[in-house]
C-alpha cells in the first residue's frame, strides 16, 4: 500500500510507550521488593524529592526498558505511566542515589538478589536438579579516573565480574571487581553461600572453567554437598596423565571435540587430600603431521609422543562412574556454554559493558539493580507464550517437536513491554487502554504470573 499523505495530529490523551511495566509492578509487589529493600538503602540527607525506594525502583525499571545510561531516565520523565510508577526522576538524582551507598548495603543487597533469585526458581520450575555454572569476565571501560579499574591478563582495561547462573539463566550473583582479579577469587566463599540458600531436597550440581580448578573450590563444594564438573588446567592435567600413564585405555570415541569426531577418550584418578581420589575424564586429538614435526625440530625440550603429539582436555569430577560415563560427563560440562549465553545477555542486553559511575561501590549497586532486572525479565520470559520448534536428535537422528524455554530481553521488551496504551487516572486508579491483540496477550501473561508466582507464596 503505498500512502502519500500522512498528517500528524496533538491529542490531550495520555499516552504511554510502555505498557509492559504493569507486569514489573506486580512483580514487585508480589515479591514485597518494596518492604524487602526498602530498610537496605542509604538515607536521605535532605526530606525533599521522590523517595530512596523510588529511586531504586526508577532505576530498576529503567533497566527493564533496556535504557544503556542513567541520562535516559530524563527521557523516561516524559512517560506519564513512568512517572506514576517511580516518581519524577532525574539523571542526576539517580546518580547521587548510587553514590551514598557504602559496602554494607552491598552485601544486603546481595543477599536481596539471592533470596528473589530462588524465590522466581522455584516458583517458575519443579525440576529437583540444581545446576550452577560460575564464571568472571571483564568489562572493559575507556575511563582513567574511575575508582579500582585495571588491565586483566588480556591486556584488558577496566572491571572484572564474577558471575552465577542456573541452567534456565537466573543469576545468584554478581560481584563487580577491580580490574585484573583473578577469575576465581573468593569462588569458595560463594559457593558456600549460594547453595546454602538451596533447598536441602534439591540435587546439586556445579560446572566451571580451569580458573576454578582449585583444592578450596572442591572443599567447598564437598562441604556444599554438590557434584560437579570442572577443567583442570594443562599443567595439572599433564601431571595427572603421568600418574595414570599405566592405568589409561584410550578409546575412540562418537563425540564430536576441538572440531573433530576423530577423538579418544580416557579416565583416570587425582588424589586430593581430604577429599580422596577424584576421577579425571581426558579427551584428546592428534594434531596435524606438520604441527607434530615441527614439534620433533625443537632440540631442547624432552619430547613425549604421548602428550606432545595430542591436544588434550582434562574434565575433574566427583560424579561416580554409575551415575554418568565419560561421554555424559563431557556432555553435561559443555551445558556451561550457556554461562557465557546469559553473561553476554547482561552485557549487550542490559549495557553491562559501561558503568555509570566514578565511584566503585556506585558501580556496584548499579551492576545488582541491573541483575535483578535481569530475573526478572528472565521470569517473564518463561510466562510468555512459548515457541515450539522441529530439532534433530542426536542420538537417534530423528526429528522431534521442542519447547524453547524463555526468551533474551531484546524479545521480551518487543513482545510486552514496549507496547504502546493510553493511561486514563480516576480517582486512586489507573486504567490502561490497550490495543485488542495486546490486550488477549496481557490477560494470559497475567493469569500465569498469578498461577505461578502468587500461588506459590501464599501456600
Amino acid at each position: 500500500m503505498n500512502i502519500k499523505n500522512i498528517s500528524v495530529e496533538a491529542t490531550d490523551k495520555v499516552l504511554s510507550a510502555n505498557s509492559g511495566l504493569i507486569y514489573f509492578e506486580k512483580l514487585w509487589n508480589e515479591l514485597n521488593l518494596d518492604k524487602k529493600l526498602r530498610r537496605l538503602l542509604p538515607k536521605k540527607k535532605k526530606n525533599k524529592g521522590p523517595a530512596q525506594i523510588n529511586k531504586f525502583k526508577g532505576i530498576l525499571y529503567s533497566f527493564a526498558l533496556g535504557n544503556d545510561c542513567i541520562a535516559d531516565l530524563d527521557d523516561l520523565r516524559n512517560d506519564r505511566f513512568f512517572v506514576e510508577l517511580c516518581g519524577d526522576l532525574a539523571s542526576r538524582t539517580a546518580g547521587d542515589f548510587l553514590n551514598s551507598f557504602q559496602s554494607r548495603y552491598i552485601e544486603k543487597l546481595q543477599d536481596v538478589l539471592l533470596e528473589m533469585t530462588i524465590k522466581l526458581r522455584l516458583s517458575q520450575f519443579n525440576d529437583k536438579k540444581f545446576i550452577l555454572s560460575m564464571d568472571s569476565t571483564p568489562h572493559k571501560q575507556c575511563g582513567k579516573k574511575m575508582e579500582k579499574l585495571g588491565k586483566n591478563y588480556k591486556g584488558i582495561w577496566g572491571f572484572d565480574s564474577q558471575n552465577a547462573y542456573d541452567q534456565y539463566g537466573f543469576s545468584y550473583l554478581f560481584d563487580l571487581r577491580s580490574g585484573g582479579t583473578y577469575s576465581g577469587k573468593d569462588a569458595e566463599a560463594w559457593i558456600y553461600k549460594i547453595f546454602s540458600k538451596i533447598p536441602e531436597h534439591m540435587d546439586r550440581f556445579f560446572r566451571a572453567d580451569s580458573a576454578y580448578g582449585s583444592h578450596a573450590v572442591f572443599r567447598a563444594l564437598r562441604a556444599a554437598e554438590s557434584k560437579f564438573t570442572i577443567i583442570l588446567k594443562e599443567n595439572i592435567g599433564k601431571y595427572v596423565r603421568k600418574k595414570n600413564r599405566n592405568l589409561l585405555n584410550w578409546k575412540k570415541t562418537e563425540l564430536e571435540f576441538f572440531n573433530s569426531k576423530d577423538c579418544e577418550m580416557s579416565m583416570g584418578l587425582y588424589p586430593v587430600k581430604g577429599l580422596g581420589s577424584l576421577r579425571v575424564v581426558f579427551i584428546r586429538l592428534r594434531k596435524d603431521e606438520d604441527e607434530i614435526r615441527e614439534r620433533q625440530l625443537l632440540l631442547f625440550e624432552k619430547y613425549n609422543p604421548e602428550e606432545d603429539d595430542y591436544r588434550h582436555y582434562s574434565i575433574i569430577t566427583n560424579i561416580e562412574s554409575q551415575e554418568m560415563n565419560g561421554e555424559e560427563i563431557v556432555e553435561f560440562y559443555r551445558g556451561r556454554a550457556n554461562c557465557e549465553n546469559y553473561i553476554k545477555e547482561q552485557k549487550y542486553g542490559f549495557d553491562f559493558l559501561n558503568f555509570p559511575c566514578k565511584k566503585f561501590v556506585a558501580n556496584r549497586t548499579w551492576g545488582l539493580i541491573g541483575s535483578l532486572a535481569h530475573n526478572l525479565t528472565r521470569f517473564l520470559s518463561f510466562n510468555m507464550d512459548q515457541k515450539i520448534k522441529r530439532v534433530r536428535d542426536k542420538k537417534s537422528k530423528k526429528m522431534k517437536t521442542v519447547v524453547q524455554l524463555g526468551y533474551f530481553a531484546k524479545t521480551v521488551r518487543n513482545k510486552i513491554i514496549k507496547l504502546p496504551c493510553q493511561m486514563v487516572r480516576s480517582a486512586r486508579k489507573i486504567k490502561l487502554r490497550l490495543e485488542r491483540h495486546n490486550e488477549e496477550v496481557h490477560r494470559r501473561l497475567m493469569w500465569k504470573i498469578q498461577e505461578n508466582i502468587v500461588c506459590e507464596f501464599t501456600t
